[in-house]
Protein backbone atom coordinates (compact mmCIF):
# COMPACT_ATOMS: atom_id res chain seq x y z
CA UNK A 1 0.00 0.00 0.00
CA UNK A 2 1.62 3.71 -0.97
CA UNK A 3 1.61 6.11 1.84
CA UNK A 4 -0.30 9.06 1.77
CA UNK A 5 1.38 11.99 0.58
CA UNK A 6 2.39 14.72 3.07
CA UNK A 7 0.88 17.29 1.00
CA UNK A 8 -2.50 15.64 1.27
CA UNK A 9 -1.96 14.34 5.13
CA UNK A 10 -1.62 18.02 5.79
CA UNK A 11 -4.66 18.88 3.95
CA UNK A 12 -7.00 15.65 5.71
CA UNK A 13 -5.66 16.64 9.64
CA UNK A 14 -6.35 20.72 8.54
CA UNK A 15 -10.31 19.33 7.73
CA UNK A 16 -10.68 17.34 10.51
CA UNK A 17 -9.66 20.31 12.85
CA UNK A 18 -11.62 22.32 10.98
CA UNK A 19 -14.92 19.73 11.17
CA UNK A 20 -13.88 19.19 14.69
CA UNK A 21 -14.09 22.97 15.78
CA UNK A 22 -17.33 23.42 13.86
CA UNK A 23 -19.06 20.82 15.61
CA UNK A 24 -17.94 22.28 19.15
CA UNK A 25 -19.01 25.14 18.31
CA UNK A 26 -22.74 23.64 17.22
CA UNK A 27 -22.46 21.86 20.24
CA UNK A 28 -21.91 24.85 21.96
CA UNK A 29 -24.60 26.90 20.63
CA UNK A 30 -26.79 24.35 20.94
CA UNK A 31 -25.93 24.32 24.81
CA UNK A 32 -26.76 27.60 24.73
CA UNK A 33 -30.14 27.69 23.48
CA UNK A 34 -31.62 24.94 24.55
CA UNK A 35 -33.90 25.03 27.98
CA UNK A 36 -34.26 21.87 29.86
CA UNK A 37 -38.17 21.12 30.85
CA UNK A 38 -39.28 21.15 34.62
CA UNK A 39 -41.48 18.25 35.51
CA UNK A 40 -44.10 20.24 35.48
CA UNK A 41 -43.27 21.66 32.17
CA UNK A 42 -43.01 18.15 30.39
CA UNK A 43 -46.40 17.23 32.11
CA UNK A 44 -47.91 19.79 29.99
CA UNK A 45 -46.75 19.38 27.10
CA UNK A 46 -47.60 15.52 27.26
CA UNK A 47 -51.26 16.66 28.13
CA UNK A 48 -51.28 18.94 25.16
CA UNK A 49 -50.15 16.21 22.52
CA UNK A 50 -52.88 13.93 24.74
CA UNK A 51 -55.35 16.81 23.44
CA UNK A 52 -54.22 17.06 19.72
CA UNK A 53 -56.17 14.78 16.89
CA UNK A 54 -55.27 11.37 17.57
CA UNK A 55 -53.11 10.57 14.66
CA UNK A 56 -51.08 8.00 16.90
CA UNK A 57 -53.09 4.80 17.38
CA UNK A 58 -52.51 2.12 14.93
CA UNK A 59 -50.76 2.73 11.21
CA UNK A 60 -52.23 4.64 7.64
CA UNK A 61 -52.59 2.98 4.42
CA UNK A 62 -53.57 4.56 1.29
CA UNK A 63 -56.46 4.09 -0.32
CA UNK A 64 -56.38 6.65 -2.94
CA UNK A 65 -54.73 6.08 -6.53
CA UNK A 66 -50.70 5.65 -6.31
CA UNK A 67 -50.16 8.56 -8.58
CA UNK A 68 -51.92 11.57 -8.28
CA UNK A 69 -54.34 12.35 -11.29
CA UNK A 70 -53.18 15.78 -12.25
CA UNK A 71 -57.11 16.60 -13.16
CA UNK A 72 -56.82 20.38 -13.59
CA UNK A 73 -53.38 20.86 -15.91
CA UNK A 74 -51.21 22.56 -14.11
CA UNK A 75 -50.34 25.99 -15.50
CA UNK A 76 -46.16 24.83 -16.36
CA UNK A 77 -43.31 27.04 -17.23
CA UNK A 78 -41.99 26.99 -21.46
CA UNK A 79 -38.92 24.40 -19.74
CA UNK A 80 -41.59 22.40 -18.03
CA UNK A 81 -43.81 21.79 -21.21
CA UNK A 82 -40.53 20.95 -23.22
CA UNK A 83 -39.75 18.22 -20.83
CA UNK A 84 -43.22 16.51 -21.03
CA UNK A 85 -43.42 17.23 -24.88
CA UNK A 86 -39.77 14.98 -24.87
CA UNK A 87 -40.77 12.52 -21.89
CA UNK A 88 -40.34 8.99 -22.82
CA UNK A 89 -41.70 6.81 -20.05
CA UNK A 90 -39.51 3.62 -20.49
CA UNK A 91 -35.76 5.83 -20.98
CA UNK A 92 -37.37 8.16 -18.04
CA UNK A 93 -38.21 5.75 -15.56
CA UNK A 94 -37.21 6.55 -11.95
CA UNK A 95 -37.76 3.00 -10.75
CA UNK A 96 -34.27 1.78 -11.25
CA UNK A 97 -31.04 1.30 -9.23
CA UNK A 98 -32.97 0.87 -5.88
CA UNK A 99 -33.48 4.94 -5.67
CA UNK A 100 -35.47 5.78 -2.74
CA UNK A 101 -38.81 7.31 -3.74
CA UNK A 102 -38.54 10.60 -1.82
CA UNK A 103 -41.34 12.83 -0.66
CA UNK A 104 -44.58 13.21 -1.62
CA UNK A 105 -44.41 9.94 -3.83
CA UNK A 106 -43.15 7.76 -0.55
CA UNK A 107 -46.36 8.09 1.01
CA UNK A 108 -48.33 7.42 -1.40
CA UNK A 109 -48.21 3.62 -2.31
CA UNK A 110 -51.10 1.39 -1.43
CA UNK A 111 -50.49 -1.45 1.01
CA UNK A 112 -47.69 0.17 2.72
CA UNK A 113 -48.84 1.59 6.21
CA UNK A 114 -47.06 4.60 7.92
CA UNK A 115 -47.26 5.34 11.59
CA UNK A 116 -47.38 8.24 13.78
CA UNK A 117 -44.92 8.79 16.92
CA UNK A 118 -45.32 11.92 18.88
CA UNK A 119 -42.80 13.67 21.63
CA UNK A 120 -42.83 16.92 22.43
CA UNK A 121 -41.25 19.11 20.00
CA UNK A 122 -41.49 16.14 17.14
CA UNK A 123 -43.74 14.05 14.94
CA UNK A 124 -41.64 11.46 13.58
CA UNK A 125 -43.44 8.98 10.65
CA UNK A 126 -42.11 5.90 9.96
CA UNK A 127 -42.95 4.91 6.18
CA UNK A 128 -43.15 1.24 4.95
CA UNK A 129 -42.12 2.03 1.29
CA UNK A 130 -39.23 2.51 1.06
CA UNK A 131 -37.98 1.82 4.86
CA UNK A 132 -37.74 5.09 5.75
CA UNK A 133 -38.63 7.63 8.76
CA UNK A 134 -40.05 11.18 8.60
CA UNK A 135 -39.05 13.71 11.44
CA UNK A 136 -41.48 16.81 11.44
CA UNK A 137 -40.49 19.58 13.88
CA UNK A 138 -43.29 20.78 15.98
CA UNK A 139 -40.86 23.48 18.10
CA UNK A 140 -41.11 26.52 16.40
CA UNK A 141 -37.91 27.15 14.59
CA UNK A 142 -37.58 28.21 11.09
CA UNK A 143 -36.58 26.72 7.92
CA UNK A 144 -32.43 26.15 7.84
CA UNK A 145 -31.10 29.17 5.40
CA UNK A 146 -28.79 26.01 4.14
CA UNK A 147 -30.28 22.90 4.60
CA UNK A 148 -29.01 19.46 4.33
CA UNK A 149 -30.67 18.16 0.58
CA UNK A 150 -32.55 14.95 1.24
CA UNK A 151 -35.41 12.61 -0.55
CA UNK A 152 -37.52 14.28 2.45
CA UNK A 153 -36.37 17.07 2.60
CA UNK A 154 -36.93 19.80 6.38
CA UNK A 155 -40.58 19.39 7.74
CA UNK A 156 -41.47 21.94 9.66
CA UNK A 157 -45.15 21.26 11.03
CA UNK A 158 -47.63 23.84 12.81
CA UNK A 159 -51.24 23.44 14.23
CA UNK A 160 -53.55 25.10 12.68
CA UNK A 161 -56.98 24.03 14.92
CA UNK A 162 -57.51 19.98 14.23
CA UNK A 163 -55.08 20.51 11.12
CA UNK A 164 -51.03 19.73 11.02
CA UNK A 165 -49.79 21.75 8.65
CA UNK A 166 -46.27 20.63 7.25
CA UNK A 167 -43.48 23.00 4.94
CA UNK A 168 -40.97 21.00 3.73
CA UNK A 169 -37.96 22.07 2.21
CA UNK A 170 -34.81 20.71 1.00
CA UNK A 171 -35.16 18.23 -1.21
CA UNK A 172 -32.68 16.13 -2.82
CA UNK A 173 -32.43 17.36 -6.83
CA UNK A 174 -33.07 13.38 -8.28
CA UNK A 175 -36.13 12.80 -5.52
CA UNK A 176 -39.05 10.78 -7.47
CA UNK A 177 -40.74 13.77 -8.62
CA UNK A 178 -44.05 13.55 -10.40
CA UNK A 179 -44.48 16.80 -12.11
CA UNK A 180 -47.73 15.69 -14.54
CA UNK A 181 -50.08 12.84 -15.82
CA UNK A 182 -49.44 12.27 -19.75
CA UNK A 183 -52.54 12.05 -22.00
CA UNK A 184 -54.34 8.87 -22.52
CA UNK A 185 -53.66 9.20 -26.51
CA UNK A 186 -49.80 8.70 -25.18
CA UNK A 187 -50.61 5.71 -23.84
CA UNK A 188 -49.47 2.18 -24.80
CA UNK A 189 -52.80 0.38 -25.49
CA UNK A 190 -53.56 -2.31 -22.63
CA UNK A 191 -51.20 -0.80 -19.90
CA UNK A 192 -53.00 -0.49 -16.92
CA UNK A 193 -50.05 -0.10 -14.78
CA UNK A 194 -50.88 2.36 -11.85
CA UNK A 195 -48.17 4.65 -12.86
CA UNK A 196 -47.99 4.37 -16.72
CA UNK A 197 -49.44 7.93 -17.62
CA UNK A 198 -47.15 9.44 -14.68
CA UNK A 199 -44.96 11.88 -15.44
CA UNK A 200 -41.45 11.60 -13.34
CA UNK A 201 -38.99 14.30 -13.50
CA UNK A 202 -36.58 16.80 -11.94
CA UNK A 203 -37.86 19.62 -9.69
CA UNK A 204 -35.55 23.03 -9.08
CA UNK A 205 -33.67 23.87 -6.25
CA UNK A 206 -36.54 26.10 -4.26
CA UNK A 207 -39.02 22.98 -4.09
CA UNK A 208 -41.20 23.06 -1.32
CA UNK A 209 -44.32 21.09 -0.30
CA UNK A 210 -47.00 22.54 2.24
CA UNK A 211 -49.31 19.40 3.63
CA UNK A 212 -52.62 20.05 5.24
CA UNK A 213 -52.86 16.79 7.32
CA UNK A 214 -56.18 16.44 9.28
CA UNK A 215 -58.81 13.25 10.93
CA UNK A 216 -62.02 13.18 8.73
CA UNK A 217 -62.96 10.58 11.00
CA UNK A 218 -61.36 8.78 13.68
CA UNK A 219 -60.71 5.86 10.69
CA UNK A 220 -60.08 8.66 7.91
CA UNK A 221 -56.79 10.50 7.38
CA UNK A 222 -56.53 13.57 4.59
CA UNK A 223 -53.94 15.01 3.34
CA UNK A 224 -53.82 17.45 0.82
CA UNK A 225 -50.58 19.00 -0.79
CA UNK A 226 -49.22 22.24 -2.67
CA UNK A 227 -46.39 22.06 -4.91
CA UNK A 228 -44.17 25.34 -5.30
CA UNK A 229 -41.46 25.29 -7.75
CA UNK A 230 -41.17 28.18 -9.79
CA UNK A 231 -39.08 26.02 -12.67
CA UNK A 232 -42.11 23.84 -13.21
CA UNK A 233 -45.26 26.03 -12.19
CA UNK A 234 -45.76 29.39 -12.68
CA UNK A 235 -48.04 29.36 -9.90
CA UNK A 236 -48.23 27.02 -7.12
CA UNK A 237 -50.45 23.48 -7.58
CA UNK A 238 -52.37 21.98 -5.32
CA UNK A 239 -53.19 18.31 -5.67
CA UNK A 240 -56.03 16.38 -4.96
CA UNK A 241 -56.56 15.50 -0.82
CA UNK A 242 -55.60 11.64 -0.65
CA UNK A 243 -57.26 9.47 2.11
CA UNK A 244 -55.48 6.77 4.15
CA UNK A 245 -57.84 4.48 6.56
CA UNK A 246 -56.28 3.87 9.73
CA UNK A 247 -55.33 0.04 10.70
CA UNK A 248 -55.63 -1.32 14.47
CA UNK A 249 -55.00 -5.20 14.08
CA UNK A 250 -51.44 -5.87 14.63
CA UNK A 251 -51.60 -7.71 10.85
CA UNK A 252 -51.23 -3.97 9.77
CA UNK A 253 -48.17 -2.94 12.02
CA UNK A 254 -45.66 -1.39 9.70
CA UNK A 255 -42.64 -4.16 8.28
CA UNK A 256 -38.83 -3.65 7.12
CA UNK A 257 -38.82 -2.96 3.71
CA UNK A 258 -35.25 -2.54 1.76
CA UNK A 259 -34.25 -2.48 -1.54
CA UNK A 260 -31.57 -5.09 -1.96
CA UNK A 261 -32.24 -6.66 -5.49
CA UNK A 262 -34.08 -4.28 -7.85
CA UNK A 263 -34.73 -5.96 -11.36
CA UNK A 264 -33.65 -2.89 -13.28
CA UNK A 265 -30.70 -1.65 -14.15
CA UNK A 266 -30.38 2.05 -15.63
CA UNK A 267 -26.41 2.42 -17.14
CA UNK A 268 -25.50 6.19 -15.87
CA UNK A 269 -22.85 6.46 -18.65
CA UNK A 270 -24.80 5.33 -21.77
CA UNK A 271 -28.70 6.33 -20.12
CA UNK A 272 -29.53 2.78 -21.40
CA UNK A 273 -32.38 1.43 -19.69
CA UNK A 274 -32.60 -2.68 -18.94
CA UNK A 275 -35.93 -4.26 -17.46
CA UNK A 276 -35.82 -7.39 -15.83
CA UNK A 277 -32.08 -7.86 -15.97
CA UNK A 278 -32.45 -10.38 -13.58
CA UNK A 279 -34.50 -12.79 -15.18
CA UNK A 280 -32.71 -12.40 -18.72
CA UNK A 281 -29.51 -13.51 -16.42
CA UNK A 282 -31.20 -16.97 -15.01
CA UNK A 283 -32.78 -17.88 -18.28
CA UNK A 284 -28.98 -17.72 -20.44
Amino acid sequence: MSKTPASRLKKFVSGALLVSVGAIAQVGRAQETAVPRTAAQQARAWQEIAQEPDLWQGTWQSISPIADDFSKSPDYTPSALAYIKAYKPAEDSPFTNCKPLGLPFVQNIGGMPMKFFQSPGMIAIYVESSGVTRFIHTDGRQHSAQPNPSYLGESIGHWEGDTLVVDTTGLAPDTVFQLGTLSKGALKEGDHSPIASVIFGPHGPNLRLVERMRLVDFNTLEIQTTLHDDTLFKTPYALAPRRFLRGIERRNEPQEWACTDNRDYLDPTTGKLEVNVKDKAQNR
